[in-house]
């Protein structure tokens, strides 16, 4: 079994648990106790889970995709602006495709002036379009992925279905940014379908805040190099935005 999907089982187990110990997971999983620590090192890291004598506990502070209770609290302000400047890029008839997240969702609450196509997999931000006459919404079709409070529609339903369509922008849903790592998530489901939706997309914008810089989540989804933009608030420093504007994406200030 690789690696990544190994690392999937166990926070699945964990997210059912709350706890497990290294001798369970070796025998569910099929492999040697020492190959499980080395997994739990590497959750640790991540923030995911808190590892204890024996095995690993659900870390207080481990966050889901996007936990609804922490990041539509979280730098409120910011991804406001952030959406903000995002709305200005936009043009009549855009199609564009909104990935989950709270920015997006933000961007969202702004659409309806002008006629846009706009392709989601978030409910919450299908939710805030559905009523919106001049937003030509197709909703991405597959399993629902019920994340805390967070209802994201992903898997290979969902990466069929976008085979079949084109956008001129697609605007990432990330957990962090780095420039050795890329942009990177928490959750390694999500990994192939936002891999998928980049696929059909002309341009790849990123909405990060500021908080989201240089620190790293679970799993890669995008070296630097593959964003074209990212739009961030006024708290990251210049010398920052060079860093990663060298590495080939525009960094724009809200």
């Amino acid at each position: 079994m690789i690696q990544n999907k190994r690392l999937e089982q166990i926070m699945n187990i964990l997210q059912q648990e709350k706890s497990i110990s290294v001798n369970q997971i070796s025998e569910m999983l099929h492999v040697t106790p020492k190959t499980v620590r080395l997994d739990l090192k590497k959750l640790e890291n991540a923030n995911a889970l808190q590892r204890v004598h024996g095995g690993a506990i659900l870390s207080g502070l481990q966050p889901t995709s996007f936990p609804v209770h922490l990041y539509r609290q979280k730098c409120v302000k910011e991804k406001a602006i952030i959406a903000k400047k995002a709305f200005s890029l936009l043009r009549e008839n855009d199609t564009i495709l909104l990935d989950d997240g709270s920015t997006s969702l933000e961007l969202a609450k702004l659409l309806g002036e002008f006629r846009i196509t706009v392709l989601t997999n978030d409910i919450f931000i299908i939710n805030e379009l559905m009523y919106k006459p001049n937003v030509f919404l197709y909703v991405i079709g597959g399993a629902l992925k019920r994340d805390g409070e967070s209802f994201v529609i992903n898997g290979e339903d969902s990466i069929q279905f976008i085979k079949k369509y084109h956008v001129s922008k697609m605007f990432l849903g990330i957990s962090t940014l780095d420039i050795e790592n890329g942009a990177m998530i928490y959750y390694y489901g999500d990994r192939s379908t936002k891999r998928a939706f980049m696929a059909a997309a002309d341009e790849i914008i990123c909405m990060a805040d500021s908080t989201k810089f240089n620190h790293t989540a679970f799993t890669r989804i995008a070296d630097i190099q593959e964003i074209d933009t990212i739009i961030t608030d006024p708290s990251l420093p210049p010398a920052e935005a060079e860093r990663y504007q060298a590495m080939g994406p525009e960094v724009i200030y809200s």
